[in-house]
């Protein structure tokens, strides 16, 4: 796959589908970051935020990339993950 290709791949992703099925995207990370600071209250020094989220995220695609490296799916949601994470980093929302 062109690096082009990946990075419509991801964008059409993050605006099309995900968006759709899973909803706003800073708005749901910011749920989760919320929903894992109440599952982890007794663990952390200071909460979690939507960048951790992201980070988390891309960690998880990461150790899944490196199991199956052939299964592209997992670079591609982490160019996603990693455009919504500039995007929440300069406080826009939004294709």
């Amino acid at each position: 796959m062109q690096r082009s290709e990946a990075l419509k791949k991801a964008d059409l992703l993050i605006n099309g589908s995900r968006a759709k099925s899973h909803g706003d995207a800073t708005e749901t990370h910011t749920y989760i970051a919320q929903m894992w600071n109440i599952l982890l209250r007794k663990k952390l020094k200071e909460p979690l935020d939507i960048h951790d989220v992201y980070r988390a995220m891309i960690g998880i695609k990461q150790i899944r990339n490196s199991q199956n490296p052939r299964v592209e799916d997992n670079m591609i949601d982490i160019i996603g993950y990693a455009a919504l994470a500039i995007e929440a980093k300069d406080g826009k929302n939004g294709s």
